[in-house]
């Protein structure tokens, strides 16, 4: 028993070292966060392509991980044998090379080696503690820790991942990219044996320091690979003669103005976004918008915002802010994608698609294009000239502001506006009311990214969702139902019909012809230039204009923005080439039309056709203006049940519009067809009053300009009659003022207050109208 204790107490010691260093390995913990630094802002396209990098915080560029990176076997080879040949054997220490170590610290002196581990660098490098003898005790038990902890692949990958490369380079992905201008995994031998010896002393050498050192340390490398038999000799030879960078590559720049969105976004303390930008497609459009700008500020217009999206996902496959984020000299820093502008006409086609849902109008269905007032508001079309009646397809194709403003205000203003901000139009920020009937004319303001969201919208078939800029992180919004798919369907069939400008005009002629449906808009004082179009594959939205906001007589959607926008979609790949949309699954319901005025078919409809309808239980009202009239047998004159006589009367049928359209088609020179007046002597006289005030509205409030020479303009009065050559008598305020036939105005001079119109035909029929006049001086 006493030689046992004997033999205890001589390994007592070692006993007590070893216990020592047991304790010590489980109460040195791991760092709570390996590298818990503040990384760069690194975005990247869908495919991993860089698109974007920032600085971080301490001025250095130092990627977060990114697990679609692979580091090439070659870099990986030259690490492992220049910094640590038996990684993948040690537990995160290697005793020999350790007591090789100490016994050469010792012989010599001063501290000529560490015998450092790539799992010790790991902990060193997270740490950043100074190098002390009981640092690099706590590193040896760290790094143990860490082995179990982690693979070796995984402890290679982050040490590859924040290893200093010299300067403000941090990480072997951002080296690669600086130095060589590639991602690590296509590194030559030459370049892996670079990046493998610049993390040993980053602060000495590097290609801009002290290259020829670098040199030497890199071609020793070579030759140790070459000595066992790692590389060939041809491929030693080949890369010592090659030389080192003597420069940086800057990071690309693609796609900045979006770029600077997401970091705002998603990226202030720095990360790794995974953009669904396609790079290569962001590029080319990036160069079309350029050259398309470049044409166009010859004539004054200066600036242009470009979006394409997958019209089936909501993906963003190509963002451009402007013509040039470096273009300072025109602004063009600015986010024209995001920034608010007028919206021109771009909006109509979703009122179209409402009121068809709604079963106010189907495309063949007739609309008034007629001088129209609304108090004070009167809308015009571009071309300042009327066409009495259009259909609703004629109305869309040709971007009609006046059939445009009498339909919202059928529809209802209050249920388009919600209908607005429901789909995604962030810019709505006043009430309805303030906006007015103009809303449909440009007097909102609304974003590219809107309009590309919401047509979009109209593409998948009425769902209307935000669209997709990130890989990782959805945008904010759930998907709406707000139109029908065959509502849809049908405002894109007519949009598809647009005539094309330029050479675009003969598209249908083209081998490679595919069909899109599009709309221009252009605000009011020619300073917003709009076009957006929507295929089965792509949804793209261009703006075009001034950001400094200057109006522009050349500048309008049709000759500005569509151009441009055509360029992009025939650059673009075509997944169902010449296909459209789809019926499949889409509930149309038919319904006999009448073929004149597009309503449904009345019994003295005689000209009819059969028209696809959404399914809902709204059905289009019946024709209002065919109808049948008894006449005598000359058609001279109008009888009724009271005046006609046996034998000597017949019943027709006429197309009869309202007096304001009949008396505009009328001045225009169209013959209308109207009812013959009524027998004379007839109790029933003549039905419905013949005589309509247009203008002014009911208890109307004008304000007169007066000039600077206190000349005081007059007031524009205009009646309608339903028959043709009857003369209408005119009295204000119980004072005659004269007689018209055929063309009923009438300009009159008017003091300021309440004033009584009347007027009155020769038949005795009448109608009476209470306005108010007002001046004001102008500006």
């Amino acid at each position: 028993m006493n030689r046992l204790f004997g033999k205890l107490k001589r390994y007592r010691k070692i006993f007590i070292a070893l216990l020592s260093l047991v304790i010590l390995y489980s109460i040195i913990p791991l760092p709570g966060e390996m590298f818990d630094v503040d990384h760069s802002t690194v975005i990247t396209d869908r495919n991993g392509k860089l698109l974007r990098a920032f600085l971080n915080e301490d001025e250095q560029w130092h990627f977060p991980d990114d697990p679609d990176i692979e580091f090439s076997d070659k870099l990986i080879k030259s690490v492992i044998n220049f910094e640590d040949r038996y990684f993948y054997y040690h537990p995160g220490v290697n005793p020999v090379s350790l007591f090789r170590a100490i016994v050469g610290n010792i012989t010599a002196g001063k501290v000529k080696s560490g015998a450092s581990t790539i799992s010790m660098q790991v902990i060193r490098l997270s740490l950043k503690k100074k190098r002390t003898l009981l640092n690099k005790l706590i590193e040896i038990f760290q790094s143990m820790k860490m082995e179990i902890r982690y693979s070796k692949k995984e402890i290679l990958r982050i040490y590859l991942n924040n290893a200093p490369y010299g300067g403000n380079i941090i990480g072997a992905n951002a080296a690669s990219l600086r130095y060589f201008g590639k991602a690590p995994l296509h590194l030559t031998w030459n370049e892996a044996a670079i990046l493998a010896v610049l993390p040993n002393s980053p602060g000495l050498i590097s290609p801009l320091l002290n290259r020829d050192h670098l040199i030497r340390k890199k071609n020793r490398l070579l030759k140790k690979l070459l000595n066992r038999d790692i590389i060939s000799e041809d491929v030693y030879r080949q890369s010592s003669s090659e030389s080192v960078p003597s420069g940086l590559i800057s990071f690309p720049s693609v796609s900045p103005h979006f770029a600077e969105y997401m970091k705002g976004v998603y990226g202030n303390k720095g990360t790794l976004i995974r953009a669904t930008i396609d790079k290569d497609h962001q590029i080319r459009i990036e160069h079309l918008i350029k050259e398309h700008l470049k044409y166009l500020s010859t004539f004054g217009i200066k600036n242009g915002a470009v979006v394409v999206a997958e019209t089936s996902s909501g993906k963003v496959r190509a963002y451009c802010g402007s013509q040039d984020f470096f273009d300072y000299d025109k602004n063009g820093q600015v986010d024209g994608a995001r920034a608010a502008r007028s919206s021109g006409s771009i909006l109509k086609p979703f009122l179209y698609a409402l009121a068809i849902d709604e079963g106010a109008v189907l495309e063949k269905t007739i609309l008034k294009d007629i001088p129209s007032y609304f108090g004070s508001f009167s809308p015009s079309n571009a071309s300042m000239k009327f066409s009495g009646v259009v259909t609703v397809k004629e109305a869309l194709i040709r971007s009609l502001n006046v059939p445009a403003v009498r339909l919202l205000n059928f529809y209802g203003l209050h249920k388009f506006y919600l209908f607005l901000k429901s789909s995604g139009v962030t810019t709505l920020v006043r009430d309805p009311d303030d906006y007015g009937l103009t809303l449909i004319l440009g007097g909102a303001e609304t974003r590219l990214t809107d309009l590309v969201r919401i047509y979009r919208g109209l593409g998948n078939n009425g769902r209307f969702s935000p669209l997709i800029f990130s890989q990782d992180y959805l945008e904010r919004g759930e998907a709406r139902d707000l139109i029908t798919p065959e509502a849809s369907y049908l405002t894109l069939n007519m949009m598809r019909e647009l005539k094309r400008p330029g050479a675009e005009f003969y598209w249908e002629q083209y081998q490679s012809k595919t069909p899109i449906a599009w709309k221009t808009g252009t605000s009011y004082g020619q300073r917003d230039a709009w076009s957006v179009g929507v295929s089965p594959d792509w949804t793209i939205g261009v703006w075009i204009g001034n950001f400094r906001g200057e109006g522009n007589p050349e500048l309008a959607g049709y000759s500005c923005a569509a151009p441009l926008m055509f360029d992009i979609f025939n650059y673009l790949p075509k997944e169902r080439s010449g296909e459209w949309f789809g019926r499949d699954g889409l509930n149309f319901k038919q319904v006999e039309l009448c073929n004149k005025t597009g309503f449904l078919a009345g019994e003295n409809c005689e000209d009819t056709v059969v028209e696809d309808a959404p399914p809902g239980p709204d059905v289009i009202p019946l024709c209002p203006y065919h109808k049948s009239v008894y006449v005598t047998l000359d058609e001279k004159f109008s009888v009724c049940s009271l005046c006609w006589s046996e034998g000597k009367y017949k019943k027709i049928i006429k197309l009869l519009f309202p007096p304001d359209v009949s008396q505009f088609l009328r001045e225009k020179g169209d013959i209308v067809d109207s009812i013959p007046p009524h027998t004379k002597g007839c109790s029933s006289g003549s039905g419905s009053n013949p005589i309509q005030i247009l203008y002014p509205v009911k208890n109307a409030r004008i304000l007169i300009p007066v000039d600077f020479n206190r000349k005081v303009q007059n007031i524009t009065i205009r009646v309608a009659h339903k028959f043709k050559d009857k003369e209408i008598f005119w009295y204000i305020d119980k004072t005659y003022k004269g007689v018209t036939k055929n063309k009923h105005k009438m300009i009159i001079d008017l003091s300021p207050g309440w004033h009584m119109l009347e007027v009155l035909d020769s038949d005795g029929n009448n109608a009476k109208r209470r306005f108010y006049i007002s001046f004001t001086r102008s500006s």
